[in-house]
């Protein structure tokens, strides 16, 4: 993993409500953007802006389907952050 993504990982990551947000869409294969207003409980605007940030990062990835957009974990950059992770902890 390279520097500029974790960098942009590590930021997105920074923020509580994103926490919760990738927490949320990780329980399920996909789940509707207005779902994630009882997991954090933000403006639409605000929604908006922590779901970029998340894709942005490659965390998550949207589909968008008429007005609605569905959200899934991207898995794959999940385990690229987990393996740098776990190259930490042996050093």
């Amino acid at each position: 993993m390279d520097t500029k993504s974790l960098v942009k990982i590590a930021k997105a990551l920074s923020d509580p409500n994103r926490l919760r947000i990738l927490q949320e869409i990780s329980q399920a294969p996909q789940v509707a953007c207005a779902d994630l207003f009882d997991v954090a409980p933000v403006s639409q605007p605000s929604m908006s802006h922590h779901v970029k940030a998340l894709v942005d990062a490659g965390l998550v990835e949207s589909h968008k389907e008429g007005r609605c957009v569905h959200l899934s974990v991207n898995a794959e950059k999940l385990e690229e952050l987990e393996c740098f992770l776990q190259l930490l902890k042996t050093k």
